[in-house]
Order: C-alpha cells, then sequence, then structure tokens
C-alpha cells in the first residue's frame, strides 16, 4: 500500500478526534487513520508516526490535547470543537435569524459572536492601517484575518472615508501648484510622464479634470488629448458619459509641467457640468488607475457570501444574470490578482487573456506549495 501524503493524514487525524466528545487512545485513533493502521510497518513505527503529526499540527496551532487516563499515565488525545472552530459570526441586527450551523458533530455547540457594524467598520480599517505599515509579515496576517471574516460578514474592503494613509513619498509642491493653477483656469498641460503600464517614457498633452488622492497617492485625473489627436479623433469624439476616456496620471511620475501659456484668461476647454470629481475619484479601485485604456470585463460570482458580496457590488450589474458584474479595468496584473484572492469562487469569463492569466497565476502558486 503506498504511503499517505501527509496533509491526508493530519485531515485524517483531525477528523478522528474532533467527531469525539471524550479523550481516545492511539489504538482507538489508529482504526479511523488509514496511514496509521498499515500492517507494513512496525506498531513503533506508526507511533512515531503519530507523535511527529501530533507535534507538527500543535506547532501549526491545533490545540490537541494529552489527558491521563484511568492508571494516570497520559495516554489519551482530544481536539474540543470550540477550541478548533470559530465562532459564527453575524452582525448584531441580524441576531434574531438563527444561524445555519453545518451538520456534524462540533457545530452544534460552537458560539455566535455577535458584530455592531461600527465594530466591524473598526476593524476593517484597523486591518488597513496595519497592511500599510510596509511590513509584509503584518500586512499578510492583517488582510488574511479580514478574508477569514468576510466569508460570513459584509467586510468593508477599503479604509472608510477620511482615513489617513501613508504617502509613498511627498509631492513636488511646485508641481501640485502648476497643475492647480493648470486646473483653475482650465489650461492645457504638457508634461514627461513614464507610463504605469509600459514603463516608458513619453510626452502627454492633457486637459485636467481635477487632482485626487487614492491608494497612497496624488493622481491627475484628465483626457489625454495627445493619444486622441494621434488617432485623429481630437474633436471628434463622442462620449457616453463625463468620466469616459479619463485617464488617471499618477503625480510622482509627472515632470516639466508646461501650462499653455497662450490666452491666459481664456480657457482652452470646459469640464462638463455633470462631471463630479468626489463622485469619481470614491469609485476608483486599484485595478482602474493608471493611464492604459480601458478594457471591459465580464466575471461570473458562483458563490455569494460576506466576502464577495461587497466585490459583486465594486462592479457594474448585467441584465438577466444576478451572478455576473462588468468591471472597467486599465491594469490586468492588478485585477487577475485581486480575482486569484477567492480561490475559485470567482471567474473570469471575457476577455479569455485574462482568464488564461488568473489560470496560470494559480499554477505558479500552487507549484511554490508542491510538496
Amino acid at each position: 500500500m503506498p504511503a499517505q501524503p501527509k496533509l491526508q493524514r493530519w485531515i485524517d487525524l483531525l477528523a478522528a478526534l474532533l467527531r469525539r466528545k471524550f479523550p481516545a487512545e492511539f489504538e482507538t485513533l489508529r482504526r479511523e487513520v488509514p496511514a496509521y493502521a498499515e500492517e507494513s510497518r512496525s506498531d513503533g513505527t506508526l507511533t512515531r508516526m503519530f507523535e511527529r503529526d501530533k507535534d507538527e499540527l500543535r506547532a501549526l496551532g491545533v490545540p490537541i490535547e494529552t489527558v491521563l487516563d484511568e492508571s494516570g499515565s497520559l495516554s489519551r488525545y482530544r481536539l474540543a470543537s470550540k477550541q478548533f472552530y470559530l465562532p459564527f459570526l453575524q452582525l448584531a441586527y441580524d441576531s434574531s435569524r438563527p444561524v445555519r450551523r453545518p451538520k456534524g458533530p462540533g457545530y452544534q455547540a460552537l458560539p455566535v459572536l455577535a458584530f455592531e457594524p461600527e465594530e466591524l467598520d473598526a476593524i476593517a480599517r484597523a486591518a488597513h492601517r496595519v497592511a500599510a505599515l510596509g511590513d509584509p509579515a503584518l500586512a499578510h496576517e492583517a488582510m488574511r484575518a479580514i478574508r477569514k471574516l468576510g466569508h460570513d460578514l459584509p467586510v468593508p474592503h477599503e479604509a472608510s472615508r477620511g482615513e489617513l494613509l501613508a504617502l509613498e513619498q511627498r509631492p513636488d509642491a511646485d508641481l501640485l501648484h502648476a497643475l492647480g493653477t493648470a486646473l483653475q483656469h482650465r489650461k492645457r498641460v504638457r508634461f514627461g510622464y513614464r507610463s504605469m503600464h509600459r514603463d516608458a517614457e513619453g510626452t502627454r498633452d492633457v486637459e485636467p479634470y481635477g487632482l485626487a488622492f487614492l491608494s497612497g497617492h496624488w493622481y491627475l485625473i484628465a483626457r489625454d488629448i495627445s493619444e486622441e489627436r494621434a488617432h485623429g479623433q481630437i474633436g471628434d469624439v463622442v462620449r457616453d458619459t463625463p468620466t469616459d476616456g479619463l485617464k488617471h496620471f499618477r503625480v510622482s511620475r509627472i515632470h516639466d509641467v508646461q501650462v499653455n501659456a497662450q490666452k491666459e484668461q481664456t480657457p482652452d476647454f470646459e469640464i462638463p457640468a455633470t462631471f463630479d470629481l468626489g463622485q469619481h475619484a470614491r469609485s476608483r479601485q486599484a485595478w482602474e488607475l493608471g493611464d492604459a485604456e480601458q478594457v471591459e470585463v465580464v466575471v461570473h460570482f458562483a458563490v455569494q457570501n460576506g466576502f464577495t458580496v461587497p466585490a459583486m457590488q465594486l462592479g457594474e450589474a448585467m441584465p438577466g444574470d444576478p451572478a455576473r458584474r462588468r468591471f472597467r479595468v486599465r491594469r490586468p496584473d492588478t485585477f487577475a490578482l485581486w480575482i486569484l484572492g477567492f480561490a475559485g469562487d470567482v471567474r473570469i469569463e471575457t476577455p479569455a487573456a485574462l482568464h488564461d492569466q488568473v489560470r496560470s497565476l494559480a499554477r505558479a502558486t500552487l507549484a511554490r506549495y508542491d510538496v
């Protein structure tokens, strides 16, 4: 009989312990863990395997207890479900609705932990503050905690408005002043820029619509008229909304700003009266920022829970199918990593190239943990 993988042994051992209310001896456990019942191995070898597995699980945080038997020997083992499972989570205003408990031993006795919406918001903001400190290990643990809460609760994906964030670097005051002057007088601007998605240097001519502080960076929100001119579109572009064609230029990548000095008191362009800078900035996600062209991405949410429902709200609803959402993406790599975090519960349908990119990321991730 081929040796079972260690992970399978661990799962079998945990299942054997969790289904019991009382401590069990190794001889009892080995009848339910196939790897411990192999006839080709001696009892001593199997006992040492069990001891190693038990110690390694304890090192991972699994609270397996060793308890006394009738003769006073430490030969029995117990794993209480209350110490192993997290409590069921719910919002305080949903407390009148019974919690859906899975069938099986252990689940029925678990307590319920209720959060006030303000408490949940405070937890989310604290986690994002920790993640912004710059320590990768702390950021990983903070975001892992939020993902666990998100399976049962509608955890906010971002810190609330007004939350202080750390700047990557202090913006150049003269640069911001020049851009602010151009905004005030609605003058076109030319500047050098290193593209975020191509990492290439170039010159841009833009019509600035506003400055916004997003995800710890200042961005200039503007129409790139140099690109429209290159495609012969300037003056002929028809837009469905005031935000069509707008790009987000990270201010830290802008240099050598030249504000159009001709007819200083005459605006070069008009910002649509229906454009709302605050509303536009509030809706921006990491994959929407940058100067690349937007790509329309259709996403299917196979599971709807406390983690995926808030994510669905970030996309546009599609008529006739509540499980699908449309996203407008400028940074496909960032969006692919976001989708990967849902562990298969969320799938990209189109474009096919981005769907394949997520699959490649998943295979590469699995390969790193293949032991």
